[in-house]
């Protein structure tokens, strides 16, 4: 069972702004709250939800936290994905609260509170920029509940998230709301599409996905912020059409149900492939077709390597991607690399040592960073941090009551334990 307590509006159809919802998940809790923002053409006002999550220690103010964490998050397709639902410490929301850093993670376009509207898909810019509110909103609330933390700020994110992430870094270069986030101190992130247009020419070359979930999103995200001027029609099978709504906009279906459906219906679901020309039309192959004009102007305008920037207000950038990722090719962190290089940024680092495709990947780099934060000490807070634990510790027990690790950290038990039923604080919790 997992303790909540919820605020409603009481006599309005107005959304409440503030926290609405309070939840023991066991290792960790969660709040939620709702906060003002604007739309993906920067002015029109809108609220949407989003998630704070904390230590057990932090919580109950034993301790100061590090600091605070903007977190984003990585492709969800079912709103149940949504981290205003997370309870699970086999998560990177548990694994990365449990570094006692305050996480700030928004739902984003398209889910919770937003669950009706379209999640606009790696619209850069857009996406950040709601990011960036929900972490300023979740800190004031965080100060207005008496929660102390450290001036330390993390910017992570994985697969859409590390797009993501390199937009709040290149925001942040920009002087968004400088006046309350004026730098970030570390930032780790990885697997993420930071040139989708080459991403889009290596689709087309090879005329083959393995994750054939990421072609819809992507494009419909496109499509989306060229404000329709290029319709699905234009661009996907009379055929394949049809399921779009019910896949996607329903919010009902998981990425592993979209995927398995699409292989069923239009590739091979044994060996996981899905030739692309089974669900889009020739147009798509050419960039220089109409509907396909629209769609490469705006897949450079939310990549991250076409025009000259440098993270100058992020201290430090880590990265981590796999040569092997079958569904954000290297050519990105590639591609990425050159371009800070080019534009005389040299503060980061890569971590290319996963021989793991995308999925796994992302596991491991949730280890990875979960390592890279339980050693970072930004410079001249040595003593702070020295009084601050570096992970959470928990015993953690069999379904049966066996005590099977004994004040482990979730990093590791997220690394070693195998796929089962467990018993942390109190709580039944399930590593998938």
């Amino acid at each position: 069972m997992l303790v909540s307590t919820l605020a409603v509006a009481e006599t309005t159809d107005e959304p409440v702004i503030g926290i609405v919802g309070r939840t023991d998940c066991g290792s960790f809790w969660r709040y939620d709250f709702n906060y003002e923002t604007v739309d993906a053409d920067g002015e029109t006002p809108i609220v949407l939800s989003a998630a704070i999550f904390m230590s057990q220690s932090v919580h109950e103010k034993d301790i100061k936290a590090k600091g605070c964490g903007l977190l984003n998050h990585y492709t969800i397709t079912d709103d149940k994905q949504r981290p205003t639902n997370v309870t699970s410490f086999f998560s990177l929301e548990g694994v990365f609260s449990n570094s006692n850093y305050i996480m700030i993670e928004s739902d984003g376009f398209g889910f919770g509170i937003d669950a009706k509207r379209n999640q606009k898909y790696l619209q850069g810019r857009a996406t950040a920029r709601v990011n960036i509110d929900a972490f300023l909103a979740g800190r004031k609330l965080l100060n207005d509940e008496g929660y102390e933390f450290e001036n330390v700020v993390l910017n992570l994110g994985y697969s859409q998230g590390g797009n993501s992430g390199m937009w709040v870094n290149r925001l942040v270069a920009e002087g968004y709301r400088s006046d309350e986030l004026p730098k970030i101190d570390y930032c780790i992130i990885g697997g993420g599409p930071y040139d989708m247009y080459s991403h889009y020419r290596k689709l087309a070359e090879d005329n083959v996905s393995q994750y054939p979930v990421a072609l819809p999103l992507i494009l419909s995200g496109m499509i989306d912020a060229g404000g329709y001027k290029v319709k699905n029609k234009d661009v996907f099978t009379d055929d394949f059409v049809q399921y779009l709504s019910e896949l996607f906009d329903s919010k009902e279906h998981d990425t592993d149900y979209i995927n398995n459906f699409i292989y069923e219906q239009y590739g091979n679901a044994d060996d996981k492939s899905l030739p692309l020309e089974t669900i889009v039309k020739p147009e798509f192959f050419d960039e220089k077709s109409e509907p396909m004009k629209d769609i490469v102007y705006h897949l450079k305008e939310n990549s991250l390597v076409y025009d000259s920037w440098k993270p100058e207000k992020t201290d430090k950038i880590s990265f981590y991607h796999s040569p092997y990722d079958e569904v954000v090719p290297f050519i990105n962190q590639e591609n990425m690399e050159r371009h800070l290089l080019d534009n005389g940024y040299t503060s980061f680092d890569i971590d290319s040592s996963s021989t793991e495709g995308h999925t796994d990947s992302g596991t491991l780099y949730a280890m990875y960073t979960a390592l890279l934060l339980s050693e970072f000490v930004p410079t001249g807070m040595e003593d702070v941090f020295s009084n601050i634990p570096n992970e959470e510790t928990h015993d953690i027990y069999s379904i049966d009551g066996r005590l099977i690790r004994k004040q482990t950290t979730l990093s590791e038990a997220f690394r070693s334990l195998p796929k089962g039923v467990y018993v942390i604080n109190g709580r039944k919790v399930v590593k998938e």
